[in-house]
């Protein structure tokens, strides 16, 4: 269990409690708050928490005489206890009396379980209030103002969506919330970080920016943490004169008191071609939290233009530095919504609040719920398949699609036909070797076909991706290696093809700049090793036995593939040729079939 779910598990005691554009079906959910409940014109501005006891706690802002931004604005807060299945009738927590009240921005902290929400008055004023029993009940709404404003700003707004308590470093436990500013000279936007190390009791401002104002005029921040610590706030940009992104980011590598890296536009913002509207984000997946990869979910509409539509779940596996198909991802709902709000119900399961609306982009608020499987998984479809134990004891097991078992060099083997098998490996980061050094090795056993069988192809495929592979070529008498990084690429080749129908051994390195193919124990080609990533893509694929792309297969079997994360020494080499060596340092997987 992760670290999230050892910390809601123990809460709850002591409570006595890859996939392209689809419309995700029966995802749309159901509205929980509609125009004219409890005398209000409309509802927005979601934003979504899960309690410590395992109730879901929704705030938004009730609005009247219009929807419009300003008037008499009250932020309410439903509860469900049965996962979103119902939920209570809305309650005031803090009331704008005649002016607006605005941006719910909650976050709970784990080890109390209290909840925080943060607040505005007027575009303006800063206030906090929180609940100690799972959002029942709530303390008034108190000023902080003076604690997370500067005096050289005007305009303040906190959120809106859900803060975040930090995991890692010095400052886990810390709570951290996105807002965001206007300047009084030259009228300014930037994006701000407030924080507590108090559990909300108490807050302080931490990292601003404003120096990307006019190029990009930032507001309503998401974060989230990164398994290094670094905090990431993506932005909305707010008509600034940089027309190639509606969205920026920055980052923070002190648990948010600076942003080392001020808010910007690069090739992933640009990527995320959008209307202009608050975009969500939350952590799915981290592999310091016993996760295999790390995967970041961004709730927010995908039709660029003037109109906010199609509400897509998408995804980063790369801390948000690159957004998987960006043009792809599912779709909750495929008309007008606007800003959205997520939470974890349990590791697996999310809860999504968004805005909704028959003839425009808000009003309503609707909730539904999904699963990962539901956004598509980086292994794709595996149920059923049959998996092979990975003795490295990092538990990356591997799928058999189609191989069957055969006598191998050692104990069994797995057995390939030329046609359509090969055994897939998981996406993990521990297989990822990047910029490093490494070592694969294996055996084989091949000879009843003369056309080019891969042995090993991991990560990507094409003449312009990183990638790494090793191939029996055997109408050319050789097997060959190639590692790319990039449009940079070396290769290796033997002078002899193997193709006996007898056990060889493989053990492919790089070694700094040192790429060297041994086989049988002996170092057989040797070249200038790329000194790039050659698996910087995610998520990546590895297959043994077949290319990427399926359009090549290995007739013949393989035995005892392993990774090390390291270069192994040529004795070492020679120690898994000669007698199947298990104590080998560095193992990060290990197929004995």
């Amino acid at each position: 269990m992760r670290l999230r779910g050892v910390l809601l598990a123990v809460l709850l005691v002591i409570a006595g409690a890859l996939v392209m554009p689809a419309y995700g079906v029966g995802l749309e959910g159901k509205a929980i708050l509609s125009p004219g409940t409890a005398g209000y014109t409309c509802f927005r501005i979601p934003a979504l928490v899960t309690a410590a006891d395992g109730s879901l706690v929704l705030f938004a802002e009730a609005r009247k005489p219009t929807c419009g931004d300003t008037g008499t604005h009250d932020v309410v807060m439903v509860r469900s206890t049965d996962r979103g299945q119902s939920w209570s009738t809305p309650k005031v927590v803090h009331a704008g009396v005649d002016v607006t009240a605005h941006n719910p921005a909650p976050v709970v902290d784990a080890r109390t379980g209290r909840i925080s929400l943060l607040t505005t008055r007027e575009y303006n004023t800063v206030w906090s209030q929180y609940s100690e029993d799972n959002g029942v009940s709530w303390t008034a709404p108190r000023e902080i103002t003076g604690q997370v404003k500067l005096p050289s700003w005007k305009g303040y707004a906190t959120g809106p969506s859900h803060g975040i308590q930090l995991l890692r470093g010095a400052h886990a436990g810390r709570l951290v919330v996105g807002t965001h500013y206007t300047t009084t000279v030259g009228d300014r936007k930037g994006g701000a970080l407030v924080y507590s190390d108090d559990g909300g009791l108490s807050w302080a401002l931490g990292a601003h920016d404003e120096s990307a104002d006019p190029a990009l005029r930032v507001q309503e921040l998401s974060v989230f943490e990164r398994p290094d610590g670094s905090l990431f706030a993506l932005a909305r940009d707010e008509n600034g004169t940089d027309t190639s992104s509606t969205v920026a980011s920055a980052v923070s590598s002190d648990a948010g008191q600076t942003f080392f890296q001020g808010f910007h536009a690069g090739a992933a913002e640009q990527s995320l071609a959008v209307p202009t509207v608050q975009a969500s984000t939350l952590e799915l997946r981290a592999t310091d939290q016993g996760d295999r990869y790390n995967r970041i979910l961004l709730a927010t509409e995908t039709r660029a233009g003037t109109t906010r539509e199609n509400l897509t779940i998408r995804s980063t596996y790369k801390g948000g530095t690159e957004w998987v198909d960006p043009g792809a991802g599912v779709v909750i709902y495929g008309g007008m919504a606007a800003y959205t709000d997520m939470t974890l119900l349990d590791d697996n399961t999310v809860g999504l609040a968004y805005e909704r609306a028959a003839n425009w982009s808000h009003g309503y608020i609707w909730f539904t719920t999904f699963t990962e499987s539901a956004l598509g998984l980086p292994d794709g479809n595996t149920t059923g398949v049959p998996t092979t134990p990975d003795a490295s004891g990092n538990d990356l097991h591997g799928f058999l699609r189609g191989a069957s078992s055969t006598p191998g060099r050692f104990g069994t083997a797995v057995a390939l036909d030329g046609t359509d098998d090969y055994v897939q490996l998981p996406f993990a980061e521990k297989l990822a070797v990047s910029s490093g050094d490494f070592t694969w090795a294996g055996w084989f056993n091949y000879g009843a076909s003369t056309a080019d069988q891969p042995l090993l192809w991991a990560y990507n495929q094409g003449d312009v991706y990183s990638q790494l592979w090793l191939r029996a070529e055997p109408s050319k008498n050789r097997l060959r290696a190639l590692a790319q990084s990039g449009e940079t690429a070396v290769t290796l080749a033997t002078t002899k093809a193997y193709n006996d129908r007898a056990w060889h051994h493989f053990a492919l390195r790089r070694q700094g700049s040192t790429f060297t193919l041994s086989v049988d124990g002996s170092t057989v080609a040797t070249s200038t090793a790329v000194l790039g990533s050659i698996s910087p893509k995610r998520p990546f694929q590895i297959h043994l036995g077949q290319r990427l792309d399926g359009a090549q297969n290995l007739r013949g079997s393989l035995d005892d593939v392993r990774l090390y994360g390291r270069a192994l020494t040529a004795a070492e080499i020679t120690s898994l040729y000669a007698s199947n060596a298990t104590t080998i340092p560095d193992l990060r997987l290990r197929y004995p079939f």
